[in-house]
Formats: structure tokens, C-alpha cells, sequence
């Protein structure tokens, strides 16, 4: 539980720029997506210039997100940057080594030029007529890398001067290590990654075969919704919507139009919608613009402590605004995958039945996505969907999606606080929670040395009368990633479970005081 609860701590900084790249990336959308027409409304050469500046940055950092929870996963005190040096030659190295070592017949999207990094006019026999890419492997890779990095680097500091390659220095050694690992690596997944994009094959091929079922779509929006969160979502978004798998339409031309949003902004150019279409999309106005901020503010709504929600009220209001204007479902993600990987999974499974009763209801809300995104495209905002109010015949479509939003907006509310209040710890009543309490209880000197206790979604505030009776190494045996002293008292960093511990501590001082008022 310690180290689940340190690698939150660890990732928070990583996960706050991913939260500013979407901010960035949505904002770019705003000002050039011509579907909005901000752009056109403006006329300015500045405002365009900030909007494409905006868009590139988000772009950048949403799309090499790994990329940066690889530098803050291999940064460590004392290492004079040898293990991010290494980590990122290493990653390189891993790359490369895709690119010689795997099949090259496989869908196009399971290739990507990450980092630039290409192979072209190669003098192997097998490549030497086209251009070839790395595999996308998004945060398995890094996580691959980064635990090779931190292996090579704990090495590299026994380093003595009777070890093999004694001329080597210990950052060298760490570099050596971290690039022949990496290679090494980099061929094994170049075998074995077909089989995953194969399985990935296989699940678009069933949901492909009758997307007019509603199971279908659940399918596809649980596995697009992980997927997105492993950095790999254009995996599955490709097919549907920008190609056959998300259906066909022939246009009064005589033209084809593949994909779901293709055929989406063809249909409403031409104002001939055939009311199937933007059933990839439509759950997206729900998430970003009901269910996310509903889900926020159930989380402040755990914060019990006054100060401390006055202090974050600005950062929900924000988180809320940018949610449904710009969408911050992956941020957010990531982050319940790391705070509460039960909470993720329900959100998931309730995303996935959220696909298949909008779709079983016949409510379709499109995208007009400005170019063929993928990883960086922002469906389901506020002012897209505004924008189609003004055409008579999505009227009824808009309505439906704002009562379908409310109503699972109610539902996301109550599920973070019963999560966190009744099943973030020992689901199935293991008697763990219980020993839990009656440990943090001990470490901290007992019940009657607990004066208040406050929590948060991650953290427990514990005021002590006297603090020499804490016990912080017994704490971080408990769990605890981080204990330091506030003006409030002790603030223990236990993640998910805090909330549900504060309750128990409080009604174990309460059963103290009845049974001495009862003397």
C-alpha cells in the first residue's frame, strides 16, 4: 500500500502538467477549431497565433505525457540527473529497437514517430522500401524503461573497483547498463506487442460487426477509455472514427465518407443527419460537461476542514470550468487510477453503460474535429454543443444529452462520496480496515492523545496533544507516504482510505466519551 501510495505522490507533479497540457490543448481548440468559430469572430493574427501556440504546447504534452512521468519516475536525490539521462537514452534506445524487431504489416496506428524517431532507405534488406516508425507502446514502455533505469542505477552505486569494467564510472555505468537493458527490451516487445495489437484487432472486429448494439458500443467505451489512459487510445479511436469500422455514408455526390466523424461533419455540411451518427462522441458532452465536475466536487465535498476547502475552492472552480470547456477526463483518470484504482474501474464500467443506453436511446451528438486527432482531440465540450442548438434538428438531441448529463451527473456525485466514504478500504469486510484504525490509532498515542482529526481525499489530519507520542516509522509501515506537521496537526498522506479512517477514529473518540459521561 506504501509504495501504490508513494507513486501517487510521486506522479502528482507530472499529473498537474498533463492537467495544464489539456488546459493549453483546450483553450487552442477553442480559439482555432473553425466548428466554434471563435477565429473567424476575432479576425486577428494575434489571437490566431495564441491559439495555434496553445495547441502545440497541449499537443506536446498530452501526447508525451509517459514521457514525463518517465523523467519524474527516474528522478532521484543524489543521482546528478545520471538516471533521467539515462532513462531518456535508454527510452531511445527501446524505440529503435522496435523498429528492427517487430512485424511491419500491422495496422498504421500501432507505429508512431515518437520523438521524431524514424527509419528511412535502411540497408537492412526487409526495410530498405519504405519509411518505418517505432511501436506505440505509450506507458508500458515507460514503465519498462523506467524500472531498467532505476535497476541499472541502484547497480551503478555498488559499483566497486574490483567490478567487472572497473575503468567505467558509476554515471557511466548506470548509462551502459540502463541502453543494453533497454535494447534488450526494446526486442522482446517487438515480438511480443503483435499479439496485444491482434487482441485489440479482435475487440474492434467484434464491435464492428454490429455497431447498432448496444453492448457493442459499452465495449468499445470501456476499452477506448483504458486504453486512453495507457496513452493508446488512437488504437481504437482510429478504426471508428475516421475509417469503415465506424460506418460508411455516400453523399448526394456519389462520394464514400468513412468514420464517424467524417461522416458526421459531411451529414450536418449537407443538414442531412440520419440520426446514428456521433454515437463514438455523444458520451463525451456527458463526461466532460455533467460527470467529471460532478465528480470533482464530490471530492471537495469530502475536504472537512474549512481552511482547507477555502484554500482549494479556486482550484475545483477551475477544474470544473476547464472540464466543460475544454474536457479533463484523461487528467482526471490518471489520477483516480492512481488514488483509487476501484474508483477508476467503476468509472469505467459506468462509461461503458453510459455508451450503451445512450446509444440504446437513439441520442447522437457528433464531433467536427478540425483534422484527423486522435490522442490530442477535445470532443464533448460546452460550447460545441451549444453550437448545435441553433440547428432545428439536433435541438431535441441537445436536450436529451443535457437531462441524460444531469442525471448521471447526480449519479457520479453520490458514487466518489460512497466510494470514498464506505469502500475505498476492505471491500469485502476482511477485518483490515479495523486493524488499520486500531494501528494509525496506537501510532499516533492513542485515542486520548487525539484532540481533532480533519481529512481530505488523500490525506488524514490528525491534532495531537502531545506530539512526542507519534510514531511516524510505525506510520509509514501503515501505509503513510508522507507524515509532516501543520498549524492544523500531523498531516498523513494514506491516499483513498483517509476518509473512511477519519470516520472511524471520530467515533471511536465518541464511544470514549460516552462510556466516561456513562461513569
Amino acid at each position: 500500500m506504501r509504495s501504490w501510495n508513494s507513486l501517487f505522490e510521486l506522479l502528482r507533479f507530472p499529473l498537474e502538467i498533463v492537467f495544464l497540457g489539456v488546459v493549453f490543448l483546450g483553450i487552442g481548440n477553442i480559439i482555432t477549431n473553425p466548428a466554434l468559430g471563435f477565429e473567424a469572430m476575432i479576425q486577428s493574427d494575434v489571437i490566431s497565433a495564441i491559439g495555434e501556440i496553445s495547441t502545440r504546447i497541449g499537443q506536446f504534452v498530452v501526447v508525451n505525457f509517459p514521457l514525463i512521468f518517465l523523467i519524474r519516475l527516474t528522478t532521484r536525490k543524489g543521482s546528478n540527473a545520471t538516471s533521467v539521462i539515462s532513462a531518456l537514452i535508454g527510452y531511445v534506445a527501446f524505440l529503435v529497437a522496435t523498429i528492427f524487431f517487430t512485424r511491419h504489416d500491422m495496422p498504421s496506428n500501432a507505429y508512431s514517430g515518437i520523438l521524431g524517431i524514424s527509419i528511412s532507405n535502411s540497408t537492412v534488406s526487409t526495410m530498405s522500401e519504405s519509411q518505418y516508425y517505432p511501436l506505440q507502446t505509450g506507458i508500458v514502455g515507460i514503465v519498462i524503461v523506467a524500472l531498467i533505469t532505476l535497476y541499472a542505477f541502484n547497480r551503478a552505486k555498488k559499483k566497486t573497483e574490483y567490478s567487472l569494467f572497473p575503468f567505467l564510472t558509476k554515471d557511466a555505468t548506470c548509462m551502459v547498463m540502463t541502453i543494453l537493458l533497454s535494447l534488450v527490451a526494446g526486442i522482446g516487445i517487438g515480438f511480443v506487442w503483435p499479439y496485444f495489437i491482434h487482441f485489440i484487432e479482435r475487440v474492434i472486429h467484434f464491435v464492428e460487426v454490429d455497431t447498432t448494439n448496444p453492448i457493442n458500443l459499452g465495449i468499445y467505451g470501456i476499452f477506448e477509455r483504458i486504453l486512453s489512459v495507457c496513452n493508446l487510445g488512437s488504437l481504437i479511436r482510429q478504426p471508428f472514427w475516421y475509417s469503415t469500422s465506424g460506418g460508411s455514408w455516400v453523399t448526394m455526390a456519389g462520394n464514400s465518407v468513412a468514420g464517424d466523424v467524417n461522416i458526421w461533419a459531411e451529414q450536418l455540411a449537407a443538414n442531412s443527419l440520419t440520426g446514428v451518427t456521433g454515437r463514438f462522441i455523444t458520451p463525451y458532452y456527458v463526461l466532460n460537461i455533467f460527470a467529471i465536475p460532478a465528480m470533482i466536487w464530490g471530492m471537495f465535498s469530502l475536504y472537512t476542514d474549512k481552511m482547507e476547502r477555502q484554500k482549494k475552492v479556486g482550484f475545483f472552480i477551475f477544474a470544473t470550468i476547464a472540464s466543460v470547456l475544454t474536457g479533463t477526463i484523461l487528467p482526471l483518470e490518471i489520477l483516480l487510477f492512481l488514488l483509487a484504482p476501484l474508483l477508476f474501474l467503476i468509472h469505467v464500467g459506468v462509461t461503458g453503460i453510459l455508451f450503451s443506453l445512450l446509444h440504446a436511446f437513439h441520442i447522437y451528438v457528433g464531433y467536427l474535429a478540425p483534422s484527423t486527432l486522435l490522442t490530442t482531440a477535445m470532443p464533448g465540450t460546452l460550447l460545441e454543443l451549444i453550437g448545435y442548438f441553433r440547428y432545428p434538428s439536433l435541438q431535441k438531441m441537445v436536450f436529451l444529452v443535457v437531462i441524460a448529463g444531469l442525471i448521471t451527473a447526480v449519479i457520479y456525485y453520490f458514487i466518489t462520496r460512497l466510494y470514498f466514504k464506505k469502500m475505498a478500504v476492505d471491500l469485502f469486510k476482511t477485518g483490515a480496515e479495523k486493524e488499520l484504525v486500531k494501528s494509525l490509532v496506537k501510532a499516533v498515542g492513542g485515542i486520548e492523545n487525539i484532540r481533532m482529526t480533519q481529512s481530505s481525499v488523500a490525506n488524514i489530519v490528525v491534532s495531537v496533544y502531545d506530539p512526542s507520542k507519534l510514531d511516524a516509522n510505525r506510520l509509514k509501515s501503515l501505509g503513510s507516504y508522507r507524515i509532516y506537521e501543520t498549524r492544523a496537526g500531523f498531516r498523513i498522506a494514506l491516499g483513498a482510505a483517509s476518509t473512511m479512517v477519519k470516520q472511524d477514529i471520530d467515533n471511536a473518540i465518541r464511544e470514549v466519551v460516552r462510556e466516561e459521561n456513562a461513569e
